[in-house]
């Protein structure tokens, strides 16, 4: 697969609600994205990828088969468990073909058991 990033995932998510002063925490987070993709078919895959102290970390959120130009669902919720200070989270999306091209038409991240707001939003094309 051909991993592309689609988005850097802000602090204030994937920070929201961790316990203070633990080394090693959990979060479950809801993850949904609509995906445009033309010019070829084949295996989308939506994922998070992370970097802590332990290394980088990826976690698949949905994966479908496109046979025909439109548009995907992909969502699910994962578990992320980190490690001391993070670097980034990212929304990557991995493409089975090189011909695919996609826009991201909605993409959404939020800890389980939040409120969603307009900055759990990552992208939005009208």
């Amino acid at each position: 697969m051909i991993e592309k990033q689609v988005a850097t995932v802000p602090q204030h998510i994937w920070e929201d609600g961790r316990p203070a002063r633990l080394r090693v925490w959990e979060g479950e987070y809801n993850v949904a994205s609509w995906v445009r993709i033309t010019g070829a078919t084949g295996p989308l895959e939506l994922a998070i990828v992370y970097t802590d102290e332990a290394g980088e970390h990826r976690a698949r959120v949905d994966s479908a088969v496109i046979r025909a130009d439109g548009s995907a669902l992909l969502s699910g919720m994962v578990k992320l468990r980190f490690t001391g200070q993070v670097g980034q989270v990212l929304v990557t999306l991995g493409l089975g073909d090189a011909k695919m091209r996609f826009v991201v038409e909605e993409l959404y991240v939020q800890r389980r058991g939040s409120v969603l707001n307009r900055a759990d939003k990552l992208i939005s094309n009208y």
